[in-house]
């Protein structure tokens, strides 16, 4: 009994035993679930915040996404406002082109009516005047014209000529402001200006192969200019020449005479020259050398030869840049002024062309121009033109003066209205011309272009009174305006009247009063349709030239004779 009871207590004890290794696994795998309930707990605490960071960003997709519908939506309607607005830049564009289409049109307009307008005053500008020049009076109109075509380069050493009986200016050489291709350019080309119509033309056949500048032309027959000399070349190929070239206005066309016998003039730039009957002479200039002349050559056209011409008598001190001239006649070869390398001149030589004796002109009256070189030389009749030039300074000079080569005594002709402009840069020779009773002058603009001419015509006192006397030819009716005899004479006062023609006098708009000096200035005192007028405000004891002028309703006019009167003491 005590056995079994042991060994029931035995199997109790291991029985209890089991029990408590099962209560120990069933512990341990608790412990285990529980550490996996932890950690599903902390997998769904992670999973939580995942979810709630997902919904975060559904929520914020949400937005972006109710963002975007907004951003599509207002693209859309960008888009139409931008179709909306292209179509409006399209018309306005259209709008725009025929706006600047207009406005070209009218820019077109403005131009023609600012070139009519600066015709009309270039026009407006001139004038015609009755001038007490040698106590003779003088018929002096001004007229200025706008050039058209194509218009030259403005340039300095240049040589124009009239050609065609005056009815043309041609223009050779030159040197440009604008150094390089342009100066080249300027040197080779020729321009010849039609004064009738004002047209520019620049014919590229005439065209010499190399530049010139300083050179001397002068017209040869009517359609022929004769180039002699001057700087031919650029930079260090440039020197002197006395080569001789003629140009065929006709054909513009250049022709080298083939130069016979042996004598040659030495190579020279700066001279003076001028053409007597087929024959072109050519005074002083400086060699390469910058060595000055004044020796005298002559180049016979006919023959095509060269002649040393021996002198005497008081020759002209050695210059360049003088101004040289002949007679009608062919019997004197005037020289004036020039530089003699320090200095610019103002004195008057001739050479007696038969007796081949040179002569100064001794000037004692009036004033004498200003000592220049470069200036144009002219003579009409007994009278020498100078025109233009600079002085020692480099100032260029605009006027022209008149030298009575009988008394001898200086007047000035024109004050030359360009003389003090910014735009008057060049020696005036440059761009002078004569032709009988004209001097052509070429004006540059501030765009370095030639364009605008003024024409200075004269008449002198005989060709005045060949106008009156053909005019008094016509029978039946006094066409002759006169100033009365019997003036009243006062202290400081002139009262007199004139005797008005017969002949179309109800044509007379009105009359025009002027008087003079002994010293030659001329002033207007009265202008009315009365015939009698008192002039006051005169000096004592003095004497006063006095003419009047009738100006018909069609702008014709008719002139009176001159009258002296004096006032008394």
């Amino acid at each position: 009994m005590k056995g079994r009871l042991t060994s029931a207590a035995d199997d109790y004890a291991d029985i209890l035993e089991h029990r408590q290794e099962q209560i120990k696994a069933e512990e341990a795998k608790l412990r285990g679930l529980q550490a996996n309930v932890e950690k599903l707990e902390l997998d769904i605490g992670r999973a939580e915040e995942e979810i709630r960071q997902l919904k975060e960003a559904n929520g914020q997709q949400a937005v972006k996404l109710d963002e975007a519908a907004q951003m599509l939506h207002d693209k859309e309607n960008l888009e139409e406002a931008v179709r909306r607005q292209h179509d409006l830049i399209e018309k306005q564009t259209e709008e725009l082109r025929n706006i600047k289409k207009q406005l070209e049109e009218r820019d077109g307009q403005l131009d023609r009516a600012n070139t009519s307008i600066e015709e009309l005053s270039l026009k407006s500008a001139g004038a015609t005047d009755l001038r007490i020049l040698f106590d003779e009076p003088w018929l002096v109109q001004v007229s200025y014209a706008r050039l058209k075509g194509d218009i030259p380069m403005d340039r300095e050493w240049g040589a124009v000529a009239a050609l065609g009986m005056g009815k043309h200016l041609v223009l050779y050489g030159g040197m440009s402001k604008v150094p390089g291709a342009a100066s080249d350019s300027v040197g080779r080309e020729v321009a010849v200006l039609t004064i009738d119509s004002g047209v520019w033309e620049r014919p590229s056949g005439a065209r010499t192969a190399a530049s010139c500048a300083s050179h001397s032309a002068v017209v040869v027959g009517r359609t022929k200019l004769l180039v002699f000399g001057g700087q031919r070349g650029d930079g260090a190929a440039a020197g002197a020449a006395a080569d001789v070239a003629v140009l065929n206005a006709d054909t513009m066309k250049w022709m080298s005479p083939q130069i016979k016998g042996t004598e040659r003039p030495l190579p020279r730039s700066g001279h003076a020259s001028c053409c007597i009957r087929e024959r072109v002479f050519v005074f002083g200039g400086a060699t390469a050398d910058g060595v000055l002349l004044n020796d005298v050559w002559v180049w016979d056209q006919d023959s095509s030869q060269w002649a040393h011409v021996s002198t005497f008598g008081t020759v002209p001190s050695p210059r360049t840049g003088a101004a040289a001239t002949c007679t009608d006649d062919g019997r004197r070869l005037y020289v004036f002024g020039g530089s003699d390398g320090g200095r610019c001149l103002n004195d008057v030589h001739y050479l007696d062309l038969e007796k081949l004796t040179w002569s100064p002109v001794a000037v004692h009256m009036g004033t004498p121009p200003e000592p220049r070189e470069g200036a144009s030389a002219h003579v009409t009749s007994k009278y020498l033109l100078i025109s233009g030039g600079c002085n020692t300074m480099g100032r260029c000079l605009g006027d022209t003066r008149a030298l009575d080569l009988y008394s001898p005594r200086w007047e000035c002709l024109d004050e030359g209205a360009w003389a003090n402009s910014l735009m008057w840069l060049k020696p005036h020779g440059a761009y002078t011309a004569f032709f009988g009773n004209r001097q052509f002058t070429l004006k540059p603009s501030m765009h370095e272009k030639l364009w605008e001419l003024q024409v200075l015509e004269w008449s002198l006192p005989e060709d005045i009174e060949r106008l009156r006397a053909n005019r008094r030819k016509d029978s039946g009716f006094s066409e002759k305006l006169e100033l009365s005899d019997d003036a009243v004479c006062g202290v400081s006062s002139l009262e007199l009247s004139w005797r008005p023609p017969t002949k179309n006098a109800d044509r007379i708009e009105r009359y025009k009063l002027m008087i003079a000096t002994g010293t030659g200035v001329v002033k207007d005192v009265y202008q009315g349709r009365e015939s009698r007028f008192r002039v006051t405000g005169l000096k004592s004891a003095t004497e006063y030239i006095l003419c009047v002028k009738a100006l018909y309703d069609d702008g014709s006019f008719l002139w009176s004779e001159s009258k002296a009167y004096r006032t008394l003491a």
